[in-house]
């Protein structure tokens, strides 16, 4: 099968934060998310792969697939490096309800805007086994197609909230809210508690003031050379080991 008028400019739309919004779905691309998508709870509207692959050995089950030219997969899907084909993917929606606290750790995003850190931050806590993030409102959207890439399937298996992060974390007296700052401790002598939320600022300015207000304490990474700072998902590696390690 090919693809109707209709279901292209559906796919079209999805290059957009109000398409997906509005259509609540959005694009999974190239084999690795599909592979991953494939072993996922999402329910998948229809994937449309290179007709090269048209003797693939992944089981699709009962998903509708259909085979386009590489030209035109390379045309519908938002990345210019994909050639092997991408699927429409109904979005998932999580409450607080849905999340525990009592154990483990939370991470919280205040205020990152690229979407390419986000992936890689969701790579990261998945290699860490931290399955809940909560994100302040205007952090990136979960489901931009650079985000979905960047974490190499694993938006998967991670919750995730968007919230007002200051009203958030005030539900919590209890619990350890540990930020990133440098003015903080350093995170290589620092004792983890077994639990908590771990807040990452925003890429230039850091945890907003207001924010800080909620925070239990303050750790940071040691520098021993002339950079500037670090990204800020090579920061969040850096700590989830350190906590992963104690914990």
């Amino acid at each position: 099968m090919t693809l109707s008028n209709n279901q292209i400019k559906l796919i079209n739309s999805l290059h957009s934060k109000k398409g997906r919004i509005d259509n609540n779905l959005f694009l999974v691309e190239g084999e690795k998310g599909i592979r991953e998508l494939l072993d996922s709870s999402f329910k998948i509207e229809f994937i449309v792969l290179n007709h090269k692959e048209i003797q693939s050995e992944l089981n699709f089950g009962e998903t509708p697939i259909y085979y386009e030219s590489e030209s035109n997969v390379v045309k519908y899907s938002s990345l210019t490096t994909n050639e092997y084909g991408f699927a429409i993917v109904h979005s998932q929606i999580f409450t607080q309800n849905d999340f525990s606290f009592i154990r483990g750790y939370t991470v919280v995003l205040d205020g990152i805007r690229d979407p390419g850190n986000l992936g890689t931050i969701l790579r990261i806590c998945d290699w860490y086994g931290i399955n809940q993030l909560v994100c302040s409102k205007d952090t990136t959207e979960y489901y931009n197609p650079k985000v979905i890439s960047a974490s190499m399937g694993s938006f998967h298996r991670i919750k995730f909230l968007y919230v007002d992060v200051t009203e958030f974390l005030d539900q919590f007296s209890g619990i350890p809210i540990i930020g990133t700052s440098l003015e903080g401790k350093n995170v290589h002598e620092y004792e983890f508690p077994s639990n908590g939320f771990i807040v990452f600022g925003n890429e230039s300015e850091g945890i907003r003031s207001q924010v800080k207000g909620a925070l239990t304490d303050l750790v940071k990474i040691p520098s021993w050379g002339m950079a500037e700072s670090l990204n800020v998902a090579i920061s969040a590696g850096i700590i989830l080991d350190n906590i992963k390690r104690q914990n």
